[in-house]
């Protein structure tokens, strides 16, 4: 189990155990070749190039690529790490990002893949794990897994826009069952290709979709071409809109669907049986707030405090979102779709000092992104939880990639303000800690806010 570095600057021609070492190229690293148990690091920069998988991993021990985003283990700056097809940035110029054919157990963490030829992944083994990657501008798919021998792969906190025929397809010729693949927590938009889908299913039984967002298909949210096999696909928690088809299955019953929001869509199913618990509200989408000259943040599927899919039981929810924030304990509280609904408003009654606090109304969470140095760093914050607010006290979390969270709880009593204040080092690499102000209530009546005020750091 060995640990490997890959990053600009670097020479194919080194071991790649150490950063002064690195290797140049992705495939340098590979072909050393990396064996079961092998993590590989891979710097923020742009790598021109396909990689190629040559070997597997195996159960227990796959092998992990990481893009450091942060750039803790790399580069100490952080970035986009960027794998394409391109080279020039206006053209194609390789069908794939990476390849993986007859391979297994291996992991791919932190990547943009885009501007491929054909696809930005292609695979047709077992147990590959997909996370925390955007897959943008593929002529063809965003990923393609193919073949009889595809099983237990996740495909999970992903993005995918722009990928012109499909996002994900699962193919093959002839009938494979009980594949047990994931697809959760990802935001899939935008393919146009006639009647291609954002996510395809071609004879595969065994998909589990669910709480994705899967917008603008120029065919279906979710398409099912079948020979046997019924369910093929279930799909939970999910929001499917403006698409031509929110559903569509050749055969009745290939797709299970139930607790999932249809809208905008030209027809909601084809061959398919309406859930029982799905709805068709307006999806309110978190917009933007525009500003002259400023530019705040923003996400695409963040849910507005108007939507009703904020906080809405489903089935089979998920602990995390798209971002990988933890969703509240309690079903009722959590979201559908991509993103988990995040219940701060500004308060301007209930405060400590000054004119404003922050108020968390029902679970969820706030982060503040706070720089630091590696020197001893003081950070406080007063909570102050209603009367009927159940669970876990309100915590803050001070989170710093790479090293353990650091978790200060509310001790005091309700009805008052409580400071919480926590005393440490912060490590050199990332310069920054998040600071995330925390409700975890599971009370459903009836006083059971939680405001934050006067954050000091020190």
């Amino acid at each position: 189990m060995t640990t490997y570095y890959v990053g600009s600057g670097g020479n194919d021609g080194n071991d790649g155990l150490t950063w002064g070492a690195r290797k140049l190229t992705l495939n340098g690293v590979e072909d050393i070749p990396v064996v079961a148990g092998d993590t590989v690091y891979v710097a923020p920069g742009v790598y021109r190039e396909l990689l190629t998988c040559d070997v597997s991993g195996s159960a227990g021990n796959p092998i992990t690529y990481i893009g450091d985003v942060t750039g803790e283990h790399t580069d100490g700056i952080g970035g986009i790490v960027r794998v394409t097809g391109s080279d020039n940035d206006t053209s194609t110029a390789r069908n794939y990002g990476i390849t993986g054919t007859g391979r297994n157990f291996r992991t791919f963490r932190g990547f943009r893949i885009d501007a491929c030829t054909l696809d930005g992944i292609i695979l047709d083994g077992t147990n590959w794990i997909v996370e925390d990657c955007a897959i943008f501008d593929t002529t063809r798919y965003g990923i393609y897994v193919n073949g009889a021998n595809q099983a237990s792969n996740t495909f999970r906190r992903c993005c995918m826009f722009g990928c012109k025929q499909t996002g994900i397809l699962f193919y093959h010729s002839a009938d494979v069952a009980g594949t047990s693949q994931l697809v959760e927590n990802c935001l899939i938009l935008d393919s146009d290709y006639g009647l291609h889908s954002l996510i395809e299913v071609w004879n595969i039984d065994g998909i589990t979709i669910k709480h994705c967002l899967l917008s603008g298909g120029i065919g279906a949210g979710v398409r099912v071409q079948a020979n046997t096999g019924n369910p093929m696909v279930t799909v939970r928690n999910s929001m499917i809109q403006n698409c031509w088809r929110g559903f569509n299955a050749v055969a009745a019953g290939d797709i299970d669907e139930n607790y999932n929001n249809l809208y905008g869509n030209n027809a909601n199913r084809t061959n398919t049986n309406i859930g029982a618990n799905s709805t068709t509200y307006p999806p309110l989408l978190a917009a933007p707030l525009l500003l002259d000259g400023i530019r705040l943040p923003w996400w695409f599927g963040r849910l507005s405090e108007w939507s009703a899919m904020r906080q809405l039981t489903g089935e089979s929810m998920s602990d995390d979102d798209l971002s990988g924030i933890t969703r509240p304990a309690t079903d009722s509280k959590k979201s559908w779709g991509a993103v988990q609904f995040q219940p701060m408003v500004r308060e301007a009654t209930t405060v400590r000092t000054g004119a404003a606090s922050l108020e968390l109304s029902d679970a969820g969470e706030h982060q503040i992104i706070v720089p630091v140095s590696n020197e001893s760093t003081t950070i406080s914050v007063y909570c102050y939880r209603e009367a009927d607010y159940t669970g876990t006290n309100p915590r803050m979390v001070i989170k710093q990639p790479g090293q353990s969270d650091r978790t200060t709880t509310d001790a005091g009593a309700a009805s008052q303000w409580n400071q919480l204040t926590d005393t440490f080092t912060p490590a050199a690499i990332p310069p920054y800690v998040v600071v995330c102000l925390q409700s975890l209530n599971t009370a459903a009546a009836t006083d059971f806010k939680v405001y934050f005020d006067d954050l000091v750091v020190s």
